[in-house]
């Protein structure tokens, strides 16, 4: 290894102390088998966890590590290999294989890993634990071409030996109150679990870029087999509501086929009138320079959030369908009807799908009708949401089914008390998930009163 030039100052580099706690309070992880790759995050609030991880792959003791993270602060070059860097650690300094680096044959941007948290949390437990590993730390900026992503994975493949490690540091869901960012997960599990990298980019995850890598190169090794050993959430360490959450994952991929766990996401508002325009949206993404295509109605501009990430990472967004409005659509493994029904309309049979959402209309009808001809479509649809039945109804299930009579008003021209629906299918059932929110002036937010209250915890500061 070359002598380095930059030298990166990691998380709380002097307290040796802290360090050694936290590696001797390893969760205890147990590894299905030798992976070729991992995603691990790099929030420190799991540092416990993170020590677990690690120390589990240091069993296998891999004699190189590439660790692929965010670009963060976009001072890289789109795709950038460290060449020349040093992470200083309590455990001494861990340097990149400059040789290895070059071989990537990237431009050299050095600098750029200074203050790099996706990268330099991992350092201590690397340094620790393998102190004989060949190390390069490669960071992605958001949007960087599937080209380029695609030909790094391949000469990955091509340079690395076998027994090489690459990992994914990726955090998941992020800025939203911990029930919304595990709906928000439920779709990523399914997409990371069947290898389905052209989704990946429609998950709310913070590097899309990264996981694509780092599943790619363990798919050209036959490592399919995707196994998620931890799942976490940052509101389970802090003694408040915390409305920004951030979501970890922890996945091994190892030899053997792909294992999916089929599911199809769907966001259902409260009452939205028909002069908003707004119906079906899918694969709702942002980015942090230019138009995704999301819709831009004004009232929106709340509930979208911080980066634009309520809506993202489920399949779809249900927002309106028009009576006799049927969309059909192949997500995630699972065959999804959506459709439009007016329940003062004697109708037909629903159609068949593995997951068939209806809006049911109230029509004319008095509300008790109404509301018995909307039951009545449960044994023929997984989820029924009733619009125009007024102020918010809890939401009910009955033999893995849903109805929501009421989710209350979104932007319906009506102020007040209101929610959204998180409903994920599955081959095994259906999952639902309610966040409150609150319409002042025609505009929805997330109403952490509520929301504070429905979890148990205070709405404050620590």
């Amino acid at each position: 290894m070359s002598a380095c030039a930059t030298t990166v100052q990691g998380t709380y580099p002097g307290d040796r102390v802290m360090w050694d706690d936290i590696l001797a309070h390893a969760e205890s992880i147990q590894l299905p088998a030798r992976p070729v790759a991992v995603v691990a995050p790099h929030h420190l609030i799991d540092a416990t966890e993170l020590a677990g991880f690690w120390s589990a792959l240091a069993e296998h003791q891999p004699p190189v590590v590439v660790v692929i993270g965010p670009d963060h602060y976009a001072h890289g070059a789109g795709l950038t290999v460290g060449q020349a860097v040093t992470y200083q650690t309590v455990y001494g300094p861990l340097r990149t294989d400059a040789a290895l680096a070059r071989s990537l044959d990237e431009p050299r941007k050095d600098d750029a890993f200074l203050g790099e948290h996706a990268l330099h949390v991992h350092a201590p437990f690397i340094r620790r634990l393998l102190p004989d590993a060949h190390f390069v730390p490669v960071m992605l900026q958001w949007a960087t071409p599937r080209a380029g992503l695609e030909a790094l994975a391949q000469r990955l493949h091509a340079l690395l030996p076998p027994d090489a490690l690459v990992v994914a540091s990726v955090d998941f869901s992020h800025y939203q109150p911990s029930p919304w960012a595990t709906f928000h997960d439920e779709s990523s599990f399914s997409t990371v679990s069947g290898f389905d990298l052209d989704a990946l980019f429609l998950r709310e995850v913070d590097s899309p870029e990264s996981l694509f890598v780092a599943m790619r190169f363990a798919q050209l090794r036959g490592a399919s087999t995707a196994t998620r050993l931890l799942h976490t959430n940052s509101q389970r360490r802090r003694s408040v509501l915390i409305t920004d959450s951030t979501s970890h994952q922890y996945f091994t991929f190892t030899p053997g086929p792909v294992r999916p766990s089929p599911s199809a996401s769907v966001v259902i508002t409260g009452d939205v009138a028909p002069s908003t325009g707004l119906t079906l949206h899918e694969g709702w993404t942002w980015h942090p320079t230019r138009d995704s295509g999301a819709p831009k109605h004004e009232g929106l501009k709340k509930i979208r959030g911080q980066e634009d990430r309520f809506f993202m990472g489920p399949e779809a967004t249900l927002f309106n369908l028009a009576p006799g409005q049927q969309v059909r659509r192949r997500q995630n493994g699972l065959e999804v009807v959506y459709l439009g029904v007016d329940l003062s309309q004697q109708g037909d049979a629903l159609p068949a799908g593995d997951c068939v959402v209806v809006l049911a209309h109230r029509g004319g009808l008095d509300f008790t009708e109404a509301e018995e001809r909307a039951r009545a479509l449960l044994p023929r649809a997984n989820v029924v949401v009733g619009r125009g039945f007024g102020a918010a109804r809890p939401i009910e299930q009955v033999d893995g089914r849903v109805l929501a009579l009421s989710l209350g008003p979104f932007l319906s021209g009506v102020d007040g008390a209101g929610q959204v629906l998180g409903a994920t299918c599955t081959k095994d059932g259906l999952r639902a998930r309610v966040v409150p929110v609150k319409v002042t002036g025609g505009v929805p937010e997330l109403d952490l009163d509520r929301l504070a209250g429905e979890l148990g915890l205070p709405l404050g500061f620590d």
